[in-house]
């Protein structure tokens, strides 16, 4: 005798296989992309057929707002993202891209268990063989966190942004530039280390103060030049005892 749990049970299956019978999925190529509406159309296989301009699921996205994909535009025989389109309640002009899927000929990016990685595409670049910790030069911008810690991103061109996942940060690129329009602080509580293998400068459309709370040195294997528009003084240093003490001095105009 069917008892009341087992009554439940079977009504609850019934509405689950009726509503699932009210949604059709049908896989496809992606043909044409509308990045400002976020629409796509699809070319079905493998009778070929187009469909029209289909809404892109997404699991945010309104108002000018959220997180949206690209997807990639093909022929619709071998090229273009593939996607899964479905159909509510049956009716095949009401459906949308709910999903793009891999293939053996559309392969995923590789990661192991328990990682994550984020890997857009670009066309391949100059970037070299291989950068920081697995980053792949030249095939796109990545942001992978790893499952000891660790996280990298990088333009996959050689600019790299390492997070040990220990508190550390490493940078690695061509060229670095920081420009702020009020203040730049750097306030390390040890050392500070800025070396150069070729020439290095400091400016400042005002003064330039240096500070210790011990010694300062200056060392060079050439000449040190001192020059001031106004004068320039070296009355607190003690020279060797045998050169006399250098007077301050004024650098002619």
């Amino acid at each position: 005798m069917m008892g009341d749990g087992d009554l439940e049970r079977v009504i609850l299956g019934v509405v689950e296989r009726w509503s699932a019978s009210r949604y059709t999925e049908r896989h496809g190529l992606v043909t044409s992309y509308d990045p400002k509406k976020h629409l796509a159309k699809v070319t079905f296989m493998p009778e070929g057929q187009e469909s029209g301009w289909l809404p892109i699921e997404t699991g945010h996205i309104g108002d000018g707002y959220g997180i949206a994909v690209g997807l990639q535009p093909g022929d619709g025989k071998t090229t273009g993202d593939q996607v899964v389109v479905r159909y509510q309640e049956g009716d095949f002009e009401g459906g949308k891209i709910v999903q793009r899927v891999h293939s053996d000929d559309q392969k995923p990016p590789e990661v192991q268990s328990g990682e994550m990685v984020i890997w857009t595409r670009f066309q391949k670049s100059d970037g070299g063989a291989e950068s920081a910790d697995g980053a792949q030069a030249g095939k796109g911008q990545m942001i992978y966190f790893k499952k000891d810690g660790s996280a990298v991103l990088t333009d996959g061109n050689g600019a790299t942004i390492t997070l040990d996942g220990n508190g550390n940060i490493k940078i690695a690129c061509k060229d670095l530039e920081v420009d702020a329009s009020a203040n730049v602080k750097l306030l390390p509580q040890k050392n500070f280390i800025a070396k150069a293998g070729g020439d290095a400068g400091v400016g400042a459309g005002g003064n330039i103060e240096v500070q210790a709370s011990g010694s300062v040195g200056l060392d060079a294997p050439g000449g040190v030049t001192a020059q001031g528009g106004g004068s320039v003084s070296d009355s607190s240093v003690s020279p060797p005892s045998s050169q006399p003490t250098i007077p301050p001095f004024t650098v002619p105009a």
